[in-house]
C-alpha cells in the first residue's frame, strides 16, 4: 500500500520577472513529485498562508535591491520559514547586508545570476536532501532525492570530496592500492617500538605510510622534549615536511610496533605522474591530517584556557588562604603581645602593691604622729587647723593661688604676708587679717610649716591612692580570658582602662556619662578592658590628641551599651565596611596598612561575649558602639 508523502513546499520570494521565472522553471524540474512551489514578493505572507501540515523545506529569496538581512529577519518571524533552508539569488557582485543572516545561521548559499542551467536544480535538490536527512534519516521523501545509481544526492561526486568522507583506515588502503598500481607491489616494513621515522631538523626525502600501529610527533624545545601529536598524527608521515624546505619539523617516533610503506621523493613524483588517484588520495590524507591536528590544537587551547582558569582560581584561593594565614599569624602575635603585657602587668602590680601599701601606711602614721606632736605645742590648735585645712582641701592650681594672693595682698597691704598666708591654707581675707595682726613672725612661720606638712601628707595620700588604683587596674587588665566567667561591672572595667591610658589623652578632654543603674554582664574583665583601651586610643589617634572624647554607658533592652564618641574628622564611607579587617587602620584621616588588629580583635572579644560592635561616622562625629547582653 502506498503511503502518502508529507506535504512539502518550496518558496520563491521576489519580484516578478525573468529571474523569478527562470528560477521557478529550474526548481520545478528538480523537485517534481516532491514539493509544491509557491511564489510571491512577500515571503513572510506566503509562508504564513501555507497550511499547518505543510513542511517548508526551501526558501529562495531573490534580491530586489533592499537590505537582505532585514528581509531574511522578517521571514524568520515564521517558525517554519526560520527552520527552512534559505538561498539568496542575486545579480549584485557585492553585498554588505548579509552579516546578520550569516551570524544567525539563516543563509545556506548565495546563487549568482546568471547560473549554469541545470546545476541550480541539482543544488536545490542536494540542499533539500541534506535538510531532510538532518531531521530524520528515515524521512520517506529521501528516496525521491537519490541518483539513478541509488546514491543520495547530497553526497559529493568529486573524487577528492568522496575521499574526505572516508575514515582513516579506508583512506590509507586507497592510497596504498594507488601506490601499488603506480609503482608495483610495495614492500611492507615491520619496525619495533621506538624507531624514529623522521628526525627534527633533518631533511626529508620521501614519505612513510603507516599501515598498522601508532606514531607520535615529538619536538625538542627549551623546556625539553614535548609530545605534540599522537592520535592526530595521520597515516602519512613526512608529507607536510615537504612544504618546510624538506626539513622535518617533528621527530616521528613509533610508540608501538608498526608496519609501514616507505616511498622516496622520486617514487612519489613518478606515482603522481602515472596514477591521478595518488594525488587525490594524498590531498585528502593531508587535509584530514591538517584538520585533525587543528582540532587537536584547538582542543589543547581550550584545555589550556580551562587549566589557566583553574590555576587562577587556585592562585586566588591560595592568596586568600595566605592572607587569612597572615591575619591569623598577626592575631597570634597580637595575642602573644597582650599575654606578655598581662604577665608584665601582673608582675608590676605585685611589685608595686607592697611599697604602695607601705607608703600609704606611713602617710597615715605621719598624720597621726604630727597630730600628737602638735597637741603639745603652745599653738597646737592653730597649727593643727592649718595642717588639716591644707591636708583635706584639694590642691589649688597656679592661677587660683595667684588670685588668692592678690585678694589677700589688697586686704593686708603686704604681698609677702599674703603669700605666706595662702601657703598656710588661709584664703579668707578676714581670717587673714586676724592672723596677720595677732601672730608674730615666728608664729606665722610655724603656721606655714604646719600647712606645708599638711600638703605633704595630702600629696602622699593622693599619690599612694593613685598607685593603688593603677595596681588594681593592672590586676583587672591582666586577668586571663581563660579565667572563670563572672559577673562583670562594665563601669569598673572602663575605669581600669582609663586609668591606664590617661597619659595618652594629652589635650583631649574626657567626659564620662554613666547610667545610674547598669546591670552586670557575664564575661572576663581583662579582655573587655582591652576593648575599651583600643576604642579610646583609636579615638585619641583620630583626633590627633586634641578634641572632645565622651565615654557613655547605658542600659537598654536587657543589654549594656558602651559608646565611645569623638569629634575627630570622621571616617570616609568607603572605609567603614573595612574597619574590622585585620591589618586595616584609619588614623589621622588617612588609611594605613600595618599591624592594625585592634578593632579586629575587639570585635572577636565582643562576639565571644555574645555582643556586637558597630561604628558610625560623619565629619566631626564618630561613635563606636558596643552592645553586651546583661547577665
Amino acid at each position: 500500500m502506498n503511503v502518502p508523502l508529507p506535504a512539502t513546499a518550496v518558496l520563491v520570494a521576489g519580484p516578478a520577472g525573468p529571474v523569478r521565472d527562470a528560477l521557478v522553471a529550474e526548481l520545478s524540474g528538480a523537485v517534481a513529485g516532491l514539493a509544491a512551489i509557491h511564489t510571491g514578493h512577500d515571503p513572510l505572507a506566503i509562508a504564513r498562508d501555507l497550511p499547518e501540515e505543510v513542511t517548508l523545506a526551501l526558501v529562495a529569496v531573490i534580491d530586489d535591491g533592499t537590505a537582505v538581512d532585514e528581509r531574511i529577519a522578517t521571514l524568520c518571524e515564521d517558525a517554519r520559514a526560520s527552520d527552512a533552508c534559505t538561498l539568496l539569488v542575486t545579480e549584485r557582485d557585492h553585498h554588505d547586508d548579509l552579516a546578520r543572516a550569516l551570524d544567525e545561521d539563516h543563509l545556506a548559499a548565495v546563487i549568482g545570476v546568471p547560473w549554469t542551467s541545470g546545476w541550480l536544480g541539482e543544488h536545490a535538490r542536494s540542499q533539500i536532501a541534506r535538510w531532510l536527512r538532518g531531521r530524520d534519516d528515515a524521512d520517506p521523501r529521501l528516496p525521491l532525492l537519490e541518483t539513478d545509481e541509488g546514491r543520495p544526492v547530497e553526497l559529493p561526486s568529486s573524487t577528492l570530496l568522496q575521499d574526505l568522507e572516508l575514515d582513516e583506515r579506508a583512506l590509507t588502503d586507497r592510497l596504498v592500492d594507488a601506490l601499488d598500481r603506480a609503482l608495483g607491489a610495495r614492500p611492507r616494513l615491520s619496525l619495533p617500538e621506538g624507531t624514529r621515522l623522521t628526525h627534527q631538523g633533518v631533511g626529508v626525502d620521501g614519505v612513510i605510510v603507516v599501515l598498522r600501529g601508532s606514531v607520535a610527533l615529538d619536538r625538542d624545545s627549551e623546556v625539553g622534549e614535548l609530545r605534540l601529536h599522537h592520535a592526530s598524527t595521520g597515516p602519512v608521515v613526512g608529507l607536510l615536511s615537504l612544504t618546510q624546505q624538506r626539513r622535518a619539523f617533528f621527530t616521528a617516533r613509533a610508540t608501538t610496533d608498526v608496519e609501514v610503506v616507505h616511498i622516496s621523493l622520486e617514487q612519489l613524483e613518478h606515482a603522481l605522474a602515472v596514477e591521478p588517484e595518488v594525488g587525490s588520495v594524498m590531498a585528502a590524507a593531508t587535509a584530514r591530517a591538517l584538520a585533525t591536528r587543528l582540532r587537536r590544537s584547538e582542543q589543547l587551547q581550550v584545555e589550556k584556557v580551562k587549566l589557566n582558569a583553574e590555576l587562577e582560581e587556585e592562585r586566588r584561593q591560595l592568596a586568600d588562604a595566605l592572607e587569612e594565614l597572615e591575619g591569623t599569624r598577626l592575631e597570634l602575635v597580637e595575642s602573644a603581645r597582650m599575654a606578655t603585657l598581662g604577665e608584665l602587668s601582673a608582675g608590676i602590680a605585685h611589685e608595686l602593691n607592697n611599697p604602695a601599701s607601705a607608703v600609704a601606711r606611713a602617710a597615715s602614721f605621719i598624720a597621726d604622729d604630727l597630730g600628737r606632736l602638735l597637741d603639745r605645742h603652745p599653738q597646737g590648735a592653730a597649727l593643727r587647723e592649718a595642717l588639716e585645712m591644707v591636708r583635706d582641701r584639694p590642691p589649688l592650681g597656679t592661677a587660683e593661688q595667684r588670685r588668692l594672693r592678690r585678694e589677700l595682698a589688697e586686704a593686708l597691704g603686704d604681698a609677702a604676708t599674703a603669700r605666706r598666708l595662702v601657703a598656710a591654707g588661709v584664703h579668707d581675707p578676714e581670717r587673714a587679717a586676724d592672723l596677720a595682726s595677732g601672730c608674730s613672725p615666728q608664729e606665722m612661720e610655724e603656721l606655714v610649716i604646719a600647712a606645708e606638712l599638711g600638703g605633704a601628707v595630702r600629696n602622699l595620700t593622693l599619690g599612694t591612692g593613685r598607685v593603688t588604683d593603677l595596681v588594681e587596674s593592672l590586676r583587672s587588665y591582666a586577668r586571663p580570658a581563660e579565667a572563670t566567667v563572672e559577673d562583670v561591672d562594665v563601669r569598673r572595667t572602663i575605669d581600669d582602662a582609663l586609668h591606664l591610658v590617661t597619659h595618652r589623652l594629652g589635650g583631649v578632654e574626657l567626659t564620662r556619662e554613666d547610667a545610674e543603674q547598669l546591670p552586670a554582664v557575664e564575661g572576663f574583665p581583662g579582655p573587655l578592658g582591652q576593648v575599651w583601651t583600643n576604642l579610646v586610643l583609636n579615638a585619641v589617634d583620630a583626633m590627633d590628641g586634641d578634641g572632645q572624647l565622651t565615654v557613655r554607658t547605658s542600659a537598654r533592652d536587657d543589654a549594656v551599651l558602651v559608646e565611645v564618641e569623638d569629634d575627630g574628622p570622621g571616617i570616609p564611607p568607603e572605609v567603614l565596611p573595612r574597619l574590622f579587617e585585620p591589618r586595616f587602620t584609619t588614623k589621622h584621616g588617612r588609611v594605613r596598612y600595618g599591624l592594625g588588629l585592634g578593632l579586629a580583635i575587639s570585635q572577636r572579644i565582643i562576639h565571644s561575649h555574645g555582643g556586637e560592635i558597630t561604628v558610625t561616622s560623619e565629619p566631626g562625629r564618630t561613635v563606636a558602639t558596643v552592645r553586651l547582653p546583661a547577665a
